[in-house]
């Protein structure tokens, strides 16, 4: 990934994101016996955005506060409960 795909990822407006794009995360299925780097990237794949999702007919947009946990922790914290 880009610095520019991931900078658009980041900027996706809520207002702008149409929830039948959306992925919705409580039917994805990560491999739990994959390496953490391939599960982040087949998270990412099933996605398409990791920071505008859905969770049935709730839009979500993941944001991080500065100076909070990382993305990284915050990404491994959610796959580990996917």
């Amino acid at each position: 990934m880009t610095a520019e795909e991931h900078r658009k990822m980041l900027e996706t407006s809520f207002e702008d994101a149409g929830l039948e794009n959306l992925a919705d995360i409580s039917k994805i299925r990560i491999n739990r016996e994959l390496p953490l780097d391939e599960r982040k990237k087949q998270y990412i794949r099933k996605t398409g955005n990791p920071y505008m999702v859905c969770v049935g007919r709730m839009k979500v947009k993941v944001q991080f506060t500065e100076g909070g946990i990382s993305f990284d922790e915050a990404f491994e914290n959610l796959l580990l409960s996917v």
